[in-house]
């Protein structure tokens, strides 16, 4: 592939990714919004490391970390039982801030491969 085509593909993305970390940010942290977050950045490191040639842009990218986020269940005798489902819920609530955090540096992470996609297409 041409890699002014695979840079502009990978623009692209970066923009989508980067509005999907705006999101969770901002508030839409439901726990789906976090795993596709999670999956996106994985395949759009997949993408970087199969189409883009430039090293040092593949050595940023991979060095960005990935989002192990994994979502509470509660069980239904979780619901007979008041005080364990609320632990539940609030141990998800912590989880899911700590990955909003995480989510957050990843982000300046990706905007950084933006602006280094900008300056690689001018």
């Amino acid at each position: 592939m041409d890699q002014e085509k695979a840079f502009s593909l990978l623009s692209r993305q970066l923009k989508d990714i980067l509005a999907n970390a705006e999101r969770i940010i901002n508030g839409n942290d439901s726990p789906e919004e976090i795993e596709t977050f999670a999956r996106y950045s994985i395949e759009l490191k997949k993408y970087v490391n199969e189409r883009i040639e430039n090293k040092e842009f593949r050595l940023a990218t991979n060095q960005i970390p990935d989002i192990n986020y994994q979502r509470k269940h509660i069980r239904l005798w979780q619901y007979l039982i008041l005080p364990s489902w609320l632990i539940s819920i609030f141990i998800d609530y912590m989880i899911r801030k700590e990955t909003k955090e995480e989510i957050s540096l990843i982000k300046t992470s990706y905007a950084r491969l933006q602006i280094m996609i900008q300056d690689h297409l001018i």
